[in-house]
């Protein structure tokens, strides 16, 4: 897409394929001793501060999709934004302490790569 306009009100990020995209490694995350929590969502057409949402349902227009994994090896928080980005953070034991990432993204796809690699850091 290049040249992608971020904003929080903007709807760039299919974040309901993005809950799929999570869903979809849930499995695999588990056979590594890892748990995912259930998804928050905040929704972008109510006033500020928008309440965190467990149920899709009740977010007409998503601005942003949470997830955190955590496990024995420590946790990673992810929060994607419909607007074109991802906030990243980690606690590991091995670290003395957390790090957090931004990441830009043109296209949802971009995020199922994010997972991997983060979550790869606790396995």
């Amino acid at each position: 897409m290049g040249g992608v306009e971020r904003r929080i009100d903007l709807s760039n990020l299919d974040l309901d394929r993005a809950a799929v995209m999570v869903a979809a490694r849930c499995a695999g995350w588990s056979e590594l001793g890892l748990v995912a929590d259930e998804l928050t969502w905040m929704d972008n057409d109510v006033s500020w501060p928008a309440p965190i949402l467990r149920d899709r349902g009740q977010a007409r227009r998503p601005m942003s999709l949470g997830v955190r994994v955590h496990g024995d090896a420590g946790e990673a928080e992810f929060v994607l934004y419909a607007g074109g980005w991802a906030d990243v953070a980690v606690i590991h034991p091995s670290i003395d302490e957390p790090t957090a990432e931004y990441v830009e993204l043109d296209d949802v796809e971009e995020f199922g790569p994010v997972l991997d690699r983060v979550v790869g850091l606790l396995a």
